[in-house]
């Protein structure tokens, strides 16, 4: 259970209807996404995606401990993928602005390896960028 929603249920128990406010938080900040709506509302809306991942759901970013490679050579990396194409390394996370971003969503490790194969025991991150009616974004 999220620490939104222990506290709606908290407040459900107590028999203090949540608020709308409440309500709203709990859907807007879920484990595994970051959505246009949070980052625009973040201190790091005007820093790179790396800082505002690091910030908002740092886990994205950790590798999940006692997951090896394919190799057996170390922990597994996390994959990045930026609309659909796979990126050589998470540091291209640094060159995205946080506000061309749609949505952020993390995959972990079994549902990444279910989507992708098992080379990404890791667990992967998915950037959607956001797209302004007209225009393309900018590339990574």
């Amino acid at each position: 259970m999220t620490r939104g929603m222990a506290v709606v249920a908290l407040a459900l128990g107590l028999g203090m209807a949540p608020t709308l406010e409440v309500q709203a938080q709990v859907q807007n900040r879920q484990r595994d996404l970051i959505t246009r709506e949070e980052l625009v509302q973040s201190a790091q809306k005007h820093q790179d995606l790396e800082k505002a991942i690091r910030s908002l759901r740092p886990h994205f970013l950790r590798r999940p401990p006692g997951v090896r490679s394919m190799a057996g050579m170390g922990p597994a990396q996390v994959q990045l993928y930026i609309d659909g194409i796979k990126q050589t390394e998470l540091g291209s996370l640094v060159l995205i602005q946080t506000l061309d971003v749609e949505e952020v969503r993390y995959l972990e490790p079994a549902r990444a390896q279910e989507q992708y194969g098992i080379t990404h025991s890791g667990g992967v991150i998915q950037v959607k960028r956001h797209r302004p009616s007209g225009r393309t974004p900018p590339g990574p």
